[in-house]
C-alpha cells in the first residue's frame, strides 16, 4: 500500500516523540514476532529461500518498528549494513505493500517539490490506527488501489545502486544550489545542536543534516541506555570530521553518508568495548 501522502515535519516530530508501545524488552520482542509473522505470511515458503542478508534487513525493519509501529531506515542504510542492494530493500517493501503488510508514506523533501524518504507503517502494529488517524489516511481505498496495479517485482538480488538520497559532497552541494531548501536552522530538534554546528559549514541544509544523524540514531538505538548521549554526539562529530577528511583525500568511493556511517560505527564499537564492566 503506497500512499502519496507527504508527512509534514511537524507530524513526523509527533510520530518520533509519541510514547513507546512496549514498556519493556519482553513486550518489544513479542511485538516484533507479530511483525515478522505478518512478513512470513506474505512471502510464504519463499521467505526461507531469501538470502541471509535480506532476512536480516527484514528482521531489523521489524525490530525498529516494534516500538512505534513504523520504520524510516533508508534503503541505502539497510543495504549497506547487510550487504544487499538498495534495490533488494525496495523490492522487499514493494512486496510487503502489495500483500497489505505495510503502508508507505513519505517525509517531505526540501530538495524538490515532492516526497522524500519513505516511512513504512506496519498494519498489524497496535499503533497503526493511530497513525492512519493522525495522517488522515484512507487505508482501504489505498489498499485496493495498490492491489489493482500490475506487479513487476525484480529478483531478490540485483546490482547495488547508489541511492539518490545519499549523494557525494560535490553532488549534494550542486543540488542544493539548484533547488529551494530549508537551511540548518530548520533541523529537527532530535538532532543535537553540537552535531548541527559541525555539519552546517559543509551542508547548511536541514534534511541532509537529519539524514546524517539518522545513521547515528539507528546504530546507537540498542545501546543508548548504557552510553551517554554526550559521548554519542561527540563520537558522531568526530566521525563526520573524519568523513570530510576522507572525502578531501579521495578515500570516499561510495557516498559521503555511507562513509560517515562506517566511520561512526567503527568509532562507536571502540567506545562500547572500552566501557567498564558492571560490578
Amino acid at each position: 500500500m503506497t500512499v502519496s501522502k507527504i508527512v509534514s515535519n511537524t507530524a513526523f516530530q509527533q510520530m518520533m516523540t509519541y510514547k513507546l508501545y512496549s514498556e519493556n524488552e519482553q513486550q518489544k520482542k513479542a511485538i516484533k514476532r507479530q511483525l515478522i509473522k505478518s512478513v512470513i505470511d506474505a512471502y510464504g515458503d519463499t521467505y526461507y529461500r531469501l538470502k541471509e542478508g535480506t532476512r536480516q534487513a527484514i528482521d531489523m525493519m521489524c525490530w525498529l518498528s516494534a516500538e512505534r509501529g513504523f520504520v524510516f531506515a533508508g534503503d541505502d542504510y539497510l543495504g549497506d549494513r547487510y550487504d544487499i542492494s538498495d534495490r533488494t530493500v525496495r523490492n522487499v517493501a514493494k512486496i510487503l505493500r502489495k500483500a497489505g503488510v505495510i503502508l508507505t508514506v513519505y517525509r517531505s523533501s526540501t530538495k524538490h517539490n515532492g516526497r522524500g524518504c519513505p516511512i513504512h507503517l506496519f498494519v498489524v502494529h497496535p499503533y497503526f490506527n493511530h497513525w492512519t488517524s493522525l495522517l488522515n489516511l484512507d487505508f482501504q481505498a489505498d489498499f485496493q488501489a495498490e492491489k489493482a496495479e500490475t506487479p513487476c517485482e525484480s529478483k531478490d538480488e540485483q546490482p547495488k545502486n547508489v541511492s539518490t538520497n545519499d549523494l557525494s559532497l560535490k553532488s549534494i552541494n550542486k543540488n542544493i544550489r539548484k533547488v529551494p531548501r530549508l537551511d540548518s536552522t530548520f533541523t529537527a530538534s532530535f538532532v543535537p545542536k553540537e552535531f548541527v554546528q559541525a555539519v552546517r559549514p559543509f551542508f547548511d541544509d536541514a534534511v541532509t543534516i537529519e539524514d546524517f544523524w539518522k545513521s547515528v540514531y539507528l546504530d546507537t538505538k540498542m545501546i543508548c541506555d548504557i552510553v551517554a548521549s554526550e559521548t554519542i554526539t561527540y563520537t558522531a562529530v568526530d566521525a563526520f570530521k573524519q568523513a570530510v577528511r576522507g572525502y578531501k583525500r579521495g578515500k570516499v568511493k561510495t557516498t559521503l553518508i555511507r562513509y560517515f556511517t562506517g566511520t561512526f560505527k567503527k568509532l562507536m564499537d571502540q567506545v562500547y568495548f572500552d566501557l567498564p564492566l558492571p560490578s
